[in-house]
């Protein structure tokens, strides 16, 4: 196993969006399972009394809070963009050395404005996540880390493992089932044929 990683990652409006949902994913359990049971109950009330109009509403109601998970996690995400490209335009990037013990970061490496960060432990990270492109690193509600698997190439498990070795924790998947069984899907088409 590597001792050690360096990866390059540079945000653009998709990643911030996928970080976004993935923050909710993470943090937001209860506000997750409080909509999914007001949905299910708004559905199956307004379903019995379909022939009012109310219970009409209520179906809709319930469908709506079921198809919108990431509606506030968009609407965080899309402030951002607006922010970003209302300044400039440059979404900001950062470069990673996945060490032995810490995590050191540099921000906007290459740029007339690059700053190295102070270095993170491994005991600082929150919650780990993972969806079809992107492997997470969060060390609080409020932020986190991205990593393109793409950057990774074919040691995607060997990061993943060299992650889970320091920080005893292991990546969550997206909770939406449709999330879920596209990156499935993905993952077994582009796995090739098993020996």
């Amino acid at each position: 196993m590597k001792k050690s990683y360096v990866i390059t990652m540079r945000h653009d409006e998709k990643s911030l969006i996928a970080l976004s949902h993935m923050q909710y994913d993470l943090f937001c359990t209860r506000n997750y399972i409080a909509r999914n049971v007001l949905a299910i109950a708004a559905i199956l009330v307004g379903g019995w009394y379909f022939k009012h109009i109310w219970g009409i509403l209520l179906l809709a109601y319930g469908a709506y809070l079921l198809t919108s998970t990431y509606a506030s996690a968009n609407h965080t995400a899309r402030k951002l963009i607006a922010a970003i490209q209302a300044d400039g335009g440059r979404f900001p990037s950062s470069r990673y050395f996945f060490e032995e013990a810490q995590i050191r970061i540099v921000y906007h490496p290459g740029e007339p404005d690059e700053e190295t960060l102070d270095p993170v432990g491994y005991g600082a990270v929150q919650k780990l996540g993972e969806d079809r492109e992107y492997l997470y690193l969060f060390v609080s509600d409020r932020g986190g880390y991205m990593i393109p698997k793409k950057a990774l190439g074919d040691d995607v498990g060997g990061f993943r493992e060299f992650i889970r070795l320091r920080t005893k924790m292991d990546f969550q998947r997206s909770r939406v089932p449709m999330t879920r069984i596209r990156a499935w899907l993905y993952e077994r088409e582009h796995r090739g044929p098993r020996l």
